[in-house]
């Protein structure tokens, strides 16, 4: 997949079908940080938790829950809402 492809389904919940056949369910987010931007997939729970904390340190926390994704390992995407 590549970025204009990508992008009507950002920080949406999604079906993720990804190289190999491994399907993954959450959203992935776009982070432009620097010069190139950054993609983050996580469950659709974690994100909530994460764009709208109870707590500073709450927002902290969740960081460690993101991984970084490279958008041409996505090979079908679906939204499921």
């Amino acid at each position: 997949m590549n970025r204009t492809e990508f992008l009507p389904l950002n920080d949406k919940p999604c079906r993720f079908k990804l190289k190999g056949g491994k399907e993954i369910f959450g959203i992935i987010w776009e982070n432009n940080i620097g010069k190139h931007p950054v993609h983050y997939f996580s469950s659709t729970a974690d994100r909530m938790r994460y764009k709208f904390p109870e707590t500073l340190s709450s927002r902290i926390s969740f960081e460690k829950v993101f991984t970084p994704v490279h958008l041409e390992d996505i090979v079908q995407a679906e939204p499921l809402s």
